[in-house]
């Protein structure tokens, strides 16, 4: 566990120091007012960033409650079956809460799902024509 504790712990210095990073950019952008279609260039720039740094937070927060987990003792077990989750998958996606049965089985259900309200839709679109 202690190799996996490492590699969260680099991984979250390194989205800290991206978001300080690109934080800073947006500050200097703000600060530089070009003409109207570098303002629309940097706006499109500003939208992804902040698209990005959406992910990187919820990736940061993912990390942050594996590294309780650690602590708690909780890390490594699934949290439908409770069952131990493989150190080879933990390894490959320490952020993961479940055995790869469970997150199959949640992953079937979730496609079931959408299919089933695409094909929901559908159907409500062709009877209002």
């Amino acid at each position: 566990m202690e190799e996996i504790k490492r590699l969260l712990l680099e991984e979250k210095a390194a989205l800290l120091a991206d978001i300080r990073e690109k934080t800073g950019k947006q500050n200097k952008i703000h600060s530089d007012i070009g003409d109207a279609i570098d303002s629309s260039v940097e706006e499109q720039e500003r939208e992804l960033d902040l698209l990005l740094q959406d992910r990187e937070q919820a990736r940061l927060k993912g990390i942050e409650n594996a590294l309780q987990r650690m602590e708690s003792d909780d890390f490594g077990y699934c949290e439908e079956c409770g069952e131990d989750i493989s150190k080879k998958r933990l390894l490959a996606v320490p952020l993961t809460r479940m055995c790869i049965n469970c997150q199959s089985t949640e992953e079937r259900s979730r496609l079931a799902q959408n299919a089933f309200s695409r094909a929901d839709y559908s159907s409500q679109v062709l009877s209002d024509e």
